[in-house]
């Protein structure tokens, strides 16, 4: 779950052109402990998913489901206006 968890945010952060920092952020933790989350080398805390699913519009459930299953109920967020790198 944790694996699928990392992807899904990931894919959100690239969607959405947000960057590491930003989610960081609304989770209120580092950058580099969001890294390492993402990483899978630090593990996510229940209370972190609430602001995350929140950040991108979503339920802690469609977070938890998948981004494949969050784009099959058409719940993605908007993607990023401009083309860019975002760096992950």
């Amino acid at each position: 779950m944790e694996t699928t968890l990392n992807e899904t945010i990931k894919m959100l952060m690239v969607r959405t052109g947000r960057r590491q920092v930003d989610v960081a952020e609304v989770v209120g933790i580092t950058r580099g402990s969001l890294s390492q989350r993402l990483l899978g080398n630090s593990g996510w805390r229940v209370n972190d998913l609430a602001p995350v699913a929140e950040y991108f519009g979503l339920t802690v459930a469609e977070l938890l489901s998948g981004y494949a299953s969050i784009a099959t109920a058409n719940r993605l967020p908007p993607a990023a206006k401009s083309p860019g790198q975002t760096r992950i």
